[in-house]
């Protein structure tokens, strides 16, 4: 499969930050992410949040993803899951035809 070499080339020293800040430090976690100049403060959000995730996926694994819930501060949380990995979030039949009405219900409850 070709395409999936496909993809722009990555700054080295930005994608290496990326993966030192986010991967190695947890920095999102631990509240010492700055973009702008402005702190990330995941506790800050307190609008409707929906979180959508793949059940097996390999790369961001469903705890991974599930564990926002506790970083958040909102009351209007919901989870989303789909039985398909990473790239099965972008290509599956029934991602394709399931998640469009259900982010469209979602924020049909929430006008």
């Amino acid at each position: 499969e070709k395409w999936i070499f496909d993809s722009p080339d990555q700054a080295g020293e930005a994608w290496r930050q990326f993966i030192k800040d986010f991967y190695q430090a947890n920095k999102l976690i631990t509240g010492e992410v700055e973009i702008g100049g402005r702190q990330v403060d995941l506790a800050a959000i307190d609008m409707p949040v929906l979180n959508i995730y793949a059940d097996d996926d390999h790369l961001v694994p469903p705890a991974s993803s599930q564990a926002l819930a506790q970083y958040v501060s909102t009351d209007d949380y919901t989870e989303a899951n789909f039985p398909v990995g990473h790239i099965g979030m972008y290509v599956s039949g029934k991602v394709q035809r399931d998640l469009p009405p259900l982010i469209t219900d979602w924020l049909k409850a929430r006008k």
